[in-house]
């Protein structure tokens, strides 16, 4: 987990500039062009320090807090409302904030008052990641929290895991899904929750986190799978998602296997699995578990 957590960190280098100083007035005349260079190796310097102290550092401390922390518990409360947008809003912050507990006493505080794992899955991690990505892209937050408040959520989803699997159904008749982000994405907070939604449904589910598109298709290649769910976290990432799909169809064990395709980019485009030649999409983990079942139903 802590090299997919690296991974995460290093790709959002990819997705956003980050000027750690202003190149505005710079002239554009030999002298010029120097200090650019010269702001430029700075600027990448700090960016590999950032680095290095995020994963050195930050992000172990961060794990091994983790493996301390006690599991979430349901309880008889009654509650049916969801988190509204000031809790989602609260928890975000909660995630980028010092306190490395509060996250946790916030999601079992919603939990004592009766609220189920799943409704947290699905209306509160889920749309709290949503919203750090418009801090960031709003410049509200810095590179670091964001990091730090996406670690957290992903704690928490995979330590909601046991307690949602409590009411897992029995095995659906060995159905065997594969969940991956689109290679070169790190949108792997959506791919924990789908992989524990369908887990709950009695499927047996493989991840492949971080893969790049050959581990991808020497995955799909050796094992036989029902399902394979791509999560694209970008628009960008659209453009090479047809050859993705069109190469894992010729790779794939199974020549029947049903592509779906999940994700934030979904909410711009709803109709993209059709341009890139998938079976169909959905825009959250329930949701893609009652399209699977509809596409093995008829």
């Amino acid at each position: 987990m802590f090299l997919n957590l690296a991974g995460t960190v290093r790709s959002a280098f990819h997705n956003k500039k980050l000027w750690l100083m202003s190149l505005e007035n710079e002239s554009n005349d030999a002298s010029g062009s120097s200090n650019y260079l010269e702001n430029k190796n700075r600027k990448d310097a700090c960016q590999a320090s950032l680095m290095e102290i995020l994963e050195s550092q930050i992000i172990p401390s961060l794990l091994k807090a983790n493996e301390s922390a006690l599991p979430f518990f349901s309880t008889d409360g009654a509650r049916v409302a969801l988190p509204t947008q000031q809790e989602i809003a609260h928890f975000a912050q909660l995630c980028i904030a010092k306190d490395q507990h509060a996250p946790d006493l916030f999601v079992q505080a919603l939990m004592f008052e009766g609220l189920a794992s799943e409704a947290i899955f699905l209306h509160l991690l889920a749309p709290s990641a949503r919203y750090l990505g418009e801090l960031w892209d709003d410049d509200l937050c810095d590179f670091t929290q964001v990091t730090i408040g996406l670690i957290r959520m992903q704690q928490i989803t995979m330590r909601l895991g046991p307690e949602f699997q409590v009411k897992r159904k029995s095995a659906m008749q060995g159905m065997r899904a594969l969940f991956a982000p689109v290679p070169g994405s790190q949108h792997t907070l959506g791919v924990l929750m789908v992989s524990e939604f369908f887990r709950r449904e009695g499927w047996q589910v493989w991840m492949e986190l971080g893969s790049s598109e050959a581990m991808l298709l020497i995955a799909v290649k050796k094992d036989w799978f029902d399902v394979i769910g791509l999560s694209i976290g970008t628009d960008s990432q659209a453009e090479s998602l047809a050859d993705i799909v069109r190469h894992i169809r010729a790779s794939s064990a199974n020549a029947n296997a049903k592509i779906l395709i999940g994700g934030p980019c979904l909410a711009s485009t709803p109709n993209l699995y059709k341009e890139v030649g998938a079976d169909g999409s959905a825009g959250d983990a329930e949701r893609a578990v009652e399209l699977a079942q509809t596409l093995f139903s008829s």
